[in-house]
């Protein structure tokens, strides 16, 4: 039946975009656009992943492994640490691309010429959380780890460009690039497929900004600056209430899962959930005095995990994509279309995923094992949304205590933010700020000249490293993307941009629309009313959004009162980000409460 309705939605959205469509119309033609998605655009990566380890007595039916093994016990080595990414289009269109066409155009002109930011440009009804929650998750589901210092890729600096230092950190006249590191450095050799590459993280939604991805990290944010495990299943903080700081780091960052590219946004959101956990493990410990340390800490990870997920699904989501249509769409995705009130009438038991939602839904992978993809990273790419400095507030009178630069707020420098400014009004700060927009231009010029976290002294152009790593990794162009994607082609910039003056500048720098890089397009196009991202790039997400959820054991067969005990799943149900913050910084409630979603501006009265 979806299969002959989405071939019906195909031939109608030809004329009419399925967000112009009549409200009930515009649900089904997304089921529709969904299912098409799930059957033509999942393909697995050539190649072998890893093998799971034997895992002893550890309970893996019960409980989530540090590298993300046995979440498939059919496949154990399904969605684990260093498995491949996959692919959203065939992957005969997959091959990167060659020098020549790596740097045509220069993917520094485009950085100074269309991505460069001239003022900031805000989204008015989206907070910073908004920006800071999408990086926090993006950590959990995907690292393509260090670079490979043996082939560096050298982007010509154009003639009069004044903007990039030669500073002798890169090849005198150009940016200098370290290229993905390949499979062959994970052990294995080509295949003569085109090229692919090993999540450093694991694949699935199971908290490894927090937990990491790996059983040495994760002993390491459960243990105490000596070394021992903390009591009661609980996470590291310091007697100030601060995340400690990595001893395995040479940045002098702080301690997390995952701490790269470490910045106050990433710092505040991971503090949050860290007390989170200990909150949830103090309640499991209550409830059953007689569980192990390892039980409860196990058990809390769980928990706390679906939680952010229940918040990406049913707030942030919604809050991005903030359209009755969206709003109700992807609630259902959780909920399903008998929603949050019959759940809590009736309990959860699944009844399909569009009639009670995807988590206790059973399992399906669609038609290819389940990953996180090449294309789902790239449309990702969202670092518009970052602004250039902070204005830091008090939350008692919303007096400025500092305007901070963001060179100032990252790396090893974050944590003397607060030393200017308490943590809660740090997170007053935030919600109270806004966002960028996902435009041309509103690039932060910040990471435009970025020293880069890892690699000491080496300054990278973020702007141009996202427009060369969407080639190296041969994710297509714009316009071959839509065409995978079943989306109607632009054949002039001027039906790409709906705008003149827009169409004329990426006339100044690409010879043919069928050039314009992704990140570019995506950019560029306009945006259906409401939309904080592309249509395109909304496909993408509409797709992998809900795999994420539907893959995972944990939040499909075994989403039920035995693995997650009656309280978790209870936590689960009454919990949101405006709760989480309340908890544990009740002295934002008046400014929390008063907001239909904590991605909001929050009132500054």
């Amino acid at each position: 039946m979806w299969t002959v309705i989405s071939f019906v939605y195909r031939r109608l959205n030809r004329l009419i975009d399925w967000y112009r469509l009549p409200f009930f119309l515009s649900v089904v033609n997304l089921l529709a656009l969904q299912h098409d998605l799930r059957r033509r655009n999942l393909f697995a990566a050539a190649g072998k992943d890893p093998i799971a380890p034997d895992r002893g007595d550890f309970d893996v039916r019960g409980f989530r492994t540090a590298d993300g093994s046995y979440n498939d016990l059919e496949v154990p080595s399904m969605g684990m640490q260093y498995a491949r990414f996959g692919r959203n289009v065939p992957l005969k269109y997959t091959y990167g691309e060659q020098q020549s066409d790596l740097m045509t155009p220069n993917p520094r002109e485009i950085s100074n010429k269309l991505l460069a930011r001239k003022e900031f440009i805000p989204v008015p009804h989206l907070n910073m959380f908004t920006a800071v929650w999408l990086q926090y998750m993006t950590h959990d589901w995907f690292s393509h780890g260090d670079s490979d210092p043996s082939r560096q890729f050298h982007i010509p600096v154009p003639a009069g460009d004044t903007g990039w230092p030669d500073d002798g950190t890169n090849k005198p006249g150009h940016l200098s690039v370290r290229a993905t590191a390949t499979d062959a450095q994970g052990g294995e050799p080509g295949n003569g497929m085109p090229q692919s590459y090993r999540n450093r993280e694991t694949h699935w939604w199971d908290g490894s900004q927090i937990y990491g991805s790996d059983a040495e990290r994760q002993r390491l944010v459960r243990s105490d600056p000596d070394g021992n495990l903390l009591p009661g299943g609980k996470l590291y903080l310091d007697e100030n209430g601060l995340l400690g700081l990595d001893k395995t780091n040479k940045d002098n960052v702080e301690l997390a899962g995952v701490n790269g590219n470490w910045w106050i946004g990433l710092s505040l959101v991971t503090n949050l959930f860290v007390r989170e956990h200990n909150a949830i493990a103090a309640h499991l410990k209550i409830d059953h005095p007689d569980q192990s340390d390892e039980w409860i800490f196990q058990k809390a990870r769980l928990i706390n995990a679906a939680l952010m997920a229940k918040i990406h699904a049913v707030e942030w989501t919604p809050a991005i994509l903030n359209t009755p249509v969206l709003r109700f769409g992807m609630r259902s995705n959780w909920w399903g279309v008998l929603g949050e009130e019959y759940e809590r009438a009736y309990g959860r038991e699944s009844r399909g995923e569009h009639i009670t939602g995807i988590p206790a839904s059973p399992k399906d992978h669609h038609s290819a094992p389940y990953s996180i993809t090449e294309e789902f990273i790239a449309v990702y790419r969202m670092h518009s949304l970052i602004p250039d400095e902070f204005v830091m507030r008090h939350l008692s009178d919303n007096h400025v205590v500092a305007t901070l630069p963001l060179d100032e707020c990252a790396g090893a420098n974050t944590r003397g933010v607060y030393d200017k400014v308490s943590l809660q009004d740090a997170i007053y700060s935030f919600g109270t700020s806004n966002c960028g927009a996902l435009r041309l231009h509103n690039f932060p010029n910040k990471l435009r000249r970025l020293r880069k976290q890892g690699e000491t002294g080496h300054m990278v152009d973020m702007a141009s490293v996202d427009i060369l790593r969407d080639r190296e990794r041969g994710v297509p162009r714009y316009c071959d993307m839509r065409r995978y994607l079943r989306m109607r082609v632009p054949r002039s910039f001027e039906e790409l941009t709906g705008d003149p003056a827009t169409a004329k500048e990426l006339a100044e720098i690409y010879e043919r629309v069928e050039d314009v890089d992704l990140l570019v397009g995506c950019l560029a196009e306009p945006l259906p009313p409401g939309f904080g991202f592309s249509d395109t790039a909304f496909r993408i997400f509409i797709l992998m959004a809900t795999r994420r959820i539907k893959s995972d054991r944990f939040y499909t067969d075994d989403f039920n009162e035995k693995t997650y005990t009656p309280a978790g799943i209870k936590w689960i149900l009454e919990n949101g980000f405006q709760s989480v913050l309340i908890r544990h910084f009740p002295e934002l409630a008046p400014k929390v409460k008063r907001v239909k979603n904590g991605f909001f501006p929050w009132p500054t009265d």
